[in-house]
Order: C-alpha cells, then sequence, then structure tokens
C-alpha cells in the first residue's frame, strides 16, 4: 500500500473521505473546495483512498494535499475494488475526526456547506444532508430535497449523495456494503436503524456531477437486484410484505416498481411469477 500522510497535531473537527478511481481530472477541484470551507481547513483532516487508479490520481493527490493547510491528511492506495463502499470504508476506518463525511472527487462543496451542516449536528442531529445542485456539462439545476421521513427512507433514497455524520455511527457498526450497488442508500438505512437523527438543510450548498462515468450508472442497471439487497440485509426497516417482494426479486421474479423505488404499501409489493 502506497500510504502518505501527515498526523494530526490535534483532533481535527471533520474527517473528509474522498474514494477514487481515475478520476484525478476532478480532484484538484474537489480538494480546493474543501479548503475554502468557512470552518478553516485546519480543523479538516483529508483522506485520499484510490482504488487502483491508472490515471495518477494517487500521486497527483499526494502532491496537492501538503499545500492546502488541512490539519491533517493521508492519501494511500488499496487493491481494485470496483465499487466505492470498500474504499470508503478502508478511509473511514483510518479517520481521527468527530465528524465524518464521504465526498467523491467529482463532486465539490460550497464554502458553507460544512458550517451549515454542524449546525444542524450542534442543533441535535447525528446526520445533516443538504440540497444540492445537479451539473450536467454546463448545465445547472438545483434539486430541493425534502425533510427526514423513515418510511420514505424505505421507498426512496430520499438523502442527497453525501451528508455529515457523528463518528459514533461508524462506531456503532455502520458500513457501506459492496453487496448493493445502491451503497449509500444502504448505509443511510444502517444509520436509521441505529437510531440516528437526520436533519434536512434547505439550501443548494454542493455540487453533484452527472457524466458518463458516473458509478450512479452502473448501479441504475442493476436496480432491482440492489434494491432487493438493500431490503434483505436491513430486514427490520421494513414490513413483511416487502420482505416478500425482495424475496422474489432476489430468487429472478420481475421487479414491477420503478427504477429507485422500493415497495412499502402492501398494495405495491406484488411478486410475479418466475420469468
Amino acid at each position: 500500500m502506497n500510504d502518505f500522510f501527515i498526523q494530526p497535531a490535534r483532533r481535527p473537527l471533520v474527517s473528509v473521505v474522498i474514494p477514487s478511481h481515475d478520476y484525478g481530472r476532478y480532484l484538484p477541484g474537489c480538494l480546493v473546495s474543501l479548503q475554502r470551507q468557512d470552518i478553516g481547513a485546519d480543523r479538516l483532516e483529508v483522506i485520499v483512498a484510490d482504488d487502483a487508479s491508472g490515471d495518477g490520481s494517487l500521486e497527483l493527490a499526494q502532491r496537492l494535499l501538503p499545500g492546502l493547510g488541512f490539519a491533517a491528511w493521508r492519501a494511500f492506495g488499496v487493491p481494485r475494488s470496483g465499487r466505492p463502499g470498500p474504499v470508503r470504508n478502508a478511509g473511514l476506518a483510518l479517520a481521527s475526526g468527530r465528524h465524518l463525511l464521504t465526498l467523491d472527487p467529482d463532486d465539490a462543496l460550497k464554502p458553507g456547506y460544512l458550517r451549515a451542516c454542524l449546525d444542524a449536528l450542534e442543533a441535535g442531529a447525528d446526520v445533516a444532508y443538504t440540497d444540492f445542485v445537479l451539473a450536467r456539462g454546463d448545465t445547472l439545476r438545483e434539486v430541493r430535497l425534502g425533510a427526514f421521513r423513515r418510511q420514505f427512507l424505505a421507498n426512496q433514497n430520499i438523502l442527497a449523495p453525501t451528508a455529515v455524520f457523528r463518528r459514533e455511527l461508524w462506531e456503532r457498526g455502520a458500513r457501506f456494503r459492496a453487496a448493493t450497488a445502491y451503497e449509500d442508500w444502504d448505509f443511510w438505512i444502517q444509520l436509521a436503524l441505529r437510531g440516528a437523527r437526520f436533519a434536512h438543510v434547505r439550501e443548494p450548498l454542493y455540487y453533484y456531477r452527472l457524466h458518463g462515468a458516473n458509478y450512479s450508472n452502473a448501479a441504475r442497471r442493476e436496480d432491482a437486484r440492489a434494491k432487493a439487497r438493500i431490503v434483505l440485509d436491513n430486514a427490520e426497516f421494513f414490513p413483511s410484505w416487502t420482505l416478500d417482494w425482495a424475496r422474489g426479486v432476489a430468487q429472478g421474479r420481475p421487479d414491477p416498481m420503478p427504477r429507485g423505488v422500493i415497495p412499502v404499501l402492501r398494495e405495491h409489493a406484488v411478486v410475479g411469477p418466475l420469468p
């Protein structure tokens, strides 16, 4: 493992884990967005976990990180996984901050993102998420999310792709799983099962870049199986009829639900015959 790091002199307020695979072209902008956070770069630990990139992403991170003023930083490689979840876990396992955040390198935070999320945590939340700006090429569109509801999360992934959460949730055993392509949705459900209180910040405070190489594109192709895996791995979060639906889909039965939607109402959890 090629591992370059500097240890923090004091415990960072937030540890930011960036999983990367061949995203070196986006990494400088992502890191600068962290440097410009209005809580100060010197309160951040930044960890880049590289999934066997072939574009020099790891070496680029190792060149850039020392000059950005972070309290601590680390850049290391892991054996090729092909999924961001295990790479995030590898970075989170090394994080020392009071609060944790995973951020994909093709995304970027607005300067007020961390301050707004930390204010929500200070007010009593365990997980804070914001609205975001969807960037597709030169086109920008604000995406407004709703307040957290447990049943809504069971039905669809209602959170943004990234959120700040207390490290106690990680210490209670929540992990990103590679068994489902909807790894972030599965993770938010794990946090909810551990009693997390979610807060929605009603302001679009980061940029989510949409492009042909997004991992989420592959996730869409695995939609039915990925949703069923979420249900089966978090059975206590769902009603019995949703579990029946998931078992049927896992056995190869057709999924009648739209992409990205898990049935939580009994009348929707219809399992058809095997094809």
